[in-house]
């Protein structure tokens, strides 16, 4: 047989190779990668690599007739063959969902909280459940989204976390939810948000959810942006109009020195880090609390800097009054973070 006559066999082979590896798997960019047959090194293999590749790219786009192209920065699936058999696989990239969640509850974890004893497997600590908390944010999202993508699995990321009995309100923090090896791209994200929120049954909602481009997606889970919260600070002995005074005029502009608080000393590194406190207002409430709204630094640790830790946050709302302080109710009013447009 003819050198160019068996070439053009073996193209066609691989080109209906690579199409039925892609049989079930949406995506609209690709890009195609091989290695050089034996024999082949250096200069002749990067040549023959860029040929084989740019030929199959090539029969592909005018098999799927433009609605696949080839992309170079970061292809939605990658074809590798192997010149030895003439096999393609195919491997997809993750799929990035972004969204926003409010948190109405206060007993409610933002990913599943595992017991640290037994570390999900059941324990007499936790009561055989494996979890310190029973729910989280994440479940009532995350196995649809894996489904509906026909997704290997899900990771579900936050724009930070706040805590088990911290509510998220405002618009919502942002996050985004990772789907590996997705046979699907196109979602019904708003049919996945009315089930989700419905599951839900008053304690989440998702105000946002659409599909964003992969660097998009990896920006949230990165970014800190500054946060407002409202807290209910409870005073030893019952607090004054002036004490609310003092204390918002102590804490605006403040920097905060906080060591890394007891409560999650044994998950951290042991470091003191530096917060700005942007802004700061209170008022007295009725029965001797104060109320304490502040929007600070990303990062910061609202209930230690009322309580003081014993210390290891200075100042605090307890060493400005005088007076042990703490945190009764905390609640996470805005993440002050510009996510991607739906458009």
């Amino acid at each position: 047989m003819e050198p160019a006559v068996a070439g053009e066999e073996a193209g066609r082979a691989l080109l209906a190779a690579a199409l039925r590896a892609a049989e079930g798997w949406e995506f609209r960019t690709f890009l195609c990668g091989g290695r050089a047959p034996p024999g082949l090194e250096g200069e002749e293999a990067d040549a023959f690599r860029r040929a084989a590749n740019r030929a199959l790219g090539m029969a592909l786009e005018e098999a799927w007739k433009g609605a696949r192209t080839v992309e170079f920065a970061r292809p939605e699936a990658l074809l590798r063959h192997s010149p030895l058999d003439g096999t393609v696989e195919i491997r997809v990239a993750p799929l990035f969902v972004y969204g926003r969640y409010r948190k109405h509850s206060r007993n409610l974890a933002q990913t599943p909280f595992h017991c640290p004893e037994c570390r999900g497997r059941g324990c007499p600590k936790c009561g055989g459940t494996g979890r310190i908390v029973p729910g989280s944010v994440a479940e009532f999202l995350l196995p649809l989204l894996v489904e509906a993508a026909g997704a290997e699995e899900g990771a579900f990321k936050g724009c930070g976390r706040e805590d088990v009995d911290v509510r998220m309100l405002g618009g919502g923090r942002p996050f985004v939810v990772v789907l590996k090896s997705p046979r699907k791209r196109s979602l019904d994200c708003e049919g996945l948000r009315v089930r989700a929120e419905t599951g839900a049954a008053g304690a989440v909602e998702f105000p946002v959810l659409f599909p964003v481009a992969a660097a998009e997606g990896e920006r949230v889970p990165a970014t800190h942006p500054p946060k407002r919260y409202r807290a209910r600070v409870e005073v030893e002995g019952g607090a004054t109009a002036q004490d609310a005074v003092r204390l918002a005029a102590a804490l605006s502009g403040a920097v905060l020195a906080q060591r890394t608080p007891t409560r999650v000393a044994r998950r951290r590194a042991d470091l003191v880090r530096e917060r700005l406190v942007l802004e700061a207002s209170a008022r007295l409430l009725d029965d001797g609390a104060i109320e304490l709204e502040v929007r600070t630094e990303g990062g910061t640790y609202i209930k230690e800097m009322i309580s003081g830790d014993g210390g290891r946050t200075a100042p605090s709302a307890s060493s400005v009054l005088g007076r042990p302080c703490r945190c009764a109710e905390l609640d996470v009013l805005e993440v002050e973070f510009e996510g991607p447009s739906s458009a």
